[in-house]
């Protein structure tokens, strides 16, 4: 993976379970020291805290009917849904319940309340929380109920009160923290009989206003329906429309007339068809015998036997006595008159039909014309009817409105005194034995954890929040690089801020410290990353001033020349000259005054007489000539280069910071080798990246990053040890290793 590739990750090793619990045990004391101090502090305080305790009562929601009487309620049963019931909760813990509590038990004089409310009302000396309270004055404000109040009492008994459905049942549970037991119980069993007590003067408040609505609105309905019946009355007068049994009397007399025309009609069709018979039968010379057959009459058929029988007794002597006999003329005599009594009795029916027929005609045209003459004063009287209907629909639809608010009215006023409540108290509250606050264990337990979630958290804060690398080998996926080796960090008697000498010649003065184990195997790995043999320049370069380069230059030159190379150890920053006033503060000249051509480079060696270190400075000890900056640009640079080059094996070029200033471009041009030295937890993560890009044209140079400052325990857990020799411990010969490095 190239450089361009990772340069916007953050590298491995960031959040790792090695690199957390490394952090954990490098800082398990301070861990421990807050858990500790805080789960004792929590300790303190919850064994200072007062006792509470808590009285729990049980409330059901009763949904069956409670019919006392057999009218129907004004307010109906309540339907028992979620909605409901959580009103029903916040019904009990609303502000009107907690103060008819709080009067009812007179807190306002309890001590537990009377620093949290208003100032307590007058009262009793020796008022109690159960005793009636006294008359008090209350603002004037109090007078309204719908003005806005400031009463901390209620605050403060609300925040102690607690009312919850019991799961998924139709029970409330009511529950009240006091320092007194005996309080806490008498108060929520205040609470809930209030409560229910609510519920029927609630009841009992909507029967009431409803029954004094009803009571005004019959009184406007029994003068509407009075009016209303009046006018009917009116118009019937006006009209001349009367009514019998429900029926208006035209009506009556038109339905008489027509059944009256109907039965005439019938009649005279009868009598019609039985004249019509007879006289058909009368001029067919039917005899008046055959006649009498149509006719239904008692005389005629009392004849008809009369006759019937003479002719009988006619023949009976006839066959006995001659037509002279005295009995045969006298039966031809009955017979002679049976017979014209027959015909007069038939013709006078037939007159009697022919009369029958007159009469029922004329009372038919008779009824046809007075039920004509009916049905226009009918009709006319119908048009009246229209106005008439309207009125009786008006005044009968408010008769029955009447009607039924008056019979709503006697129900609620039968039973207004008869309401029952839709909840029960169904368990009082018993005074509680043990108090239910503060549960001490667990504000210990919860201390000791939070303390302890808080300490880790500020460990691994430390441990993460920091702008360079936490650990050496996040550098390789931060730079692409590879992590050649880790520098201990000089605390201390070696720290650049207190021995600057000391820091440089470490592998003189401390040879079996940790510091300088880690600038041999810095060696070793540059050593095995060379390209070819022969003599080489290795340049040391860093993104910022104090990330210790100078100090690793100066070490690694000063092994390099212990193990018996030609070493010579190249101060390249001509601008602050550090390692040059360190190893040689009396010098004459320097690579600026071989490069200016002044003096050849041997004249500006010196060479150490303990290590056989051969050192060239920046420049003199005097001011810097103007210009002298742009030496490294000349072409007499890589002539001394060159130069030196041939004289030595390994030449450590000591560079300028790369950020700053453009020195260490130049100088990486001509370098063999180049290690890339950042400061552990100090060099910026994105500066380390953009000083390495500008050395992308000799990106193939470079073999590595070394890992600079590194804490000591950092060091110690990366190399599985409990710990590092600090590098003081071996210091011998200080005073004479202390020295600088002598002229050559």
């Amino acid at each position: 993976m190239s450089f361009e590739d990772r340069e916007e990750e953050e590298g491995d090793g960031g959040f790792s379970p090695v690199r957390i619990l490394s952090a954990l045990r490098r800082r398990w004391i301070v861990i421990a020291a807050g858990t500790v101090i805080a789960t004792l502090i929590s300790a303190a305080i919850a064994f200072s805290l007062p006792n509470r305790y808590e009285a729990a009562a049980t409330i059901q929601l009763d949904p069956r009917k409670k019919n006392v009487s057999n009218v129907e309620e004004v307010l109906s049963e309540m339907n028992m849904s979620t909605a409901t019931i959580e009103s029903e909760v916040e019904v009990i813990r609303s502000r009107k319940i907690v103060l008819q509590v709080i009067d009812r038990l007179n807190l306002r004089n309890d001590e537990e309340f009377a620093g949290t409310g208003l100032p307590a009302p007058r009262s009793a000396p020796n008022s109690n929380v159960g005793e009636p309270a006294a008359t008090t004055t209350e603002p004037e404000a109090s007078s309204d109920p719908t003005a806005p109040r400031r009463d901390l009492v209620a605050n403060a008994f609300s925040s102690r009160l607690s009312v919850g459905r019991v799961r998924n049942t139709l029970l409330i549970e009511v529950r009240f923290t006091s320092t007194d037991p005996e309080k806490a119980a008498l108060i929520v069993n205040t609470v809930a009989q209030v409560y229910v007590d609510e519920q029927l003067s609630a009841k009992a408040s909507v029967a009431k206003h409803a029954t004094e609505l009803l009571d005004d609105r019959l009184d406007s309905l029994r003068r509407k329906v009075s009016e209303a019946e009046r006018k009917v009355e009116k118009y019937k007068a006006e009209q001349n429309i009367f009514a019998s049994e429900g029926q208006i009397l035209s009506e009556k007399e038109l339905a008489r007339m027509m059944e009256q025309t109907v039965t005439a009609r019938n009649k005279t069709a009868e009598t019609r068809a039985r004249y019509e018979r007879a006289r058909q039968l009368l001029r067919s010379g039917r005899s008046a015998s055959d006649i009498a057959d149509v006719l239904s009459s008692h005389t005629v058929r009392l004849l008809k036997e009369k006759v019937a029988d003479a002719s009988r007794r006619r023949a009976e002597l006839a066959t006995r006595y001659g037509d002279r006999h005295p009995r045969m003329i006298k039966v031809r005599a009955e017979l002679a008159d049976a017979r014209a009594q027959l015909d007069r009795e038939v013709s006078a029916l037939i007159a009697n039909l022919e009369n029958q027929f007159q009469e029922a005609s004329s009372r038919e045209r008779e009824l046809i014309a007075g039920l004509n003459e009916k049905k226009q004063e009918e009709t006319e009287r119908r048009t009246a009817n229209v106005r008439l209907n309207e009125l009786e629909r008006e005044a009968e639809t408010s008769r029955q409105i009447y009607q039924v608010l008056l019979s709503r009215f006697k129900q609620n006023t039968a039973t207004q005194t008869l309401q029952l409540p839709d909840a029960r108290v169904v368990e009082f509250a018993d005074t509680p034995l043990y108090p239910a606050a503060p549960k001490r264990k667990q504000m210990v337990i919860l201390a000791a954890a939070g303390s302890l979630a808080i300490s880790l958290a500020l460990v691994l804060a430390l441990e993460f929040a920091t702008p360079g690398i936490g650990r050496p080998e996040e550098a390789e996926g931060l730079l692409a690089l590879e992590h050649i080796s880790s520098l201990p960090r000089l605390d201390g008697i070696a720290g650049d801020n207190h021995d600057p000498l000391l820091a440089s010649r470490l592998m003189i003065a401390a040879p079996a410290s940790a510091f300088a184990e880690s600038i041999r195997a810095l060696r070793r790995e540059i050593d095995v990353r060379q390209d070819h043999p022969g003599p080489r320049i290795i340049l040391i370069a860093a993104s910022l001033p104090g990330e210790g380069a100078s100090v690793v230059a100066s070490n690694l030159a000063h092994y390099y020349a212990q193990t018996g190379e030609r070493v010579l150890l190249l101060d390249a920053d001509m601008r602050c000259s550090n390692l040059s006033r360190q190893l040689a503060p009396g010098r004459r000249a320097g690579l600026a005054e071989a490069l200016s051509g002044n003096i050849a480079p041997e004249q500006a060696i010196l060479r150490d007489q303990l290590t056989n270190l051969h050192f060239m400075p920046a420049r003199g000890g005097g001011p810097m000539p103007t210009g002298q900056s742009e030496l490294l640009n000349s072409p007499s640079l890589p002539a001394v280069l060159g130069h030196l080059k041939q004289q030595f094996d390994t030449i450590i070029v000591d560079a300028p910071p790369l950020l700053p200033v453009i020195d260490t471009r130049v100088l990486a041009d001509f370098a063999d080798q180049i290690a890339f030295v950042i400061a552990w937890r100090k060099t910026p993560k994105q500066l380390a990246r953009k000083a390495l890009k500008l050395l992308e044209v000799n990106a193939e140079r470079i073999c590595g990053v070394v890992v600079n400052q590194v804490a000591r325990d950092i060091l110690a857990d990366d190399q599985g040890v409990d710990s590092i020799d600090d590098p003081g411990a071996d210091l011998i010969a200080q005073s004479r290793q202390r020295q600088p490095v002598a002229a050559a």
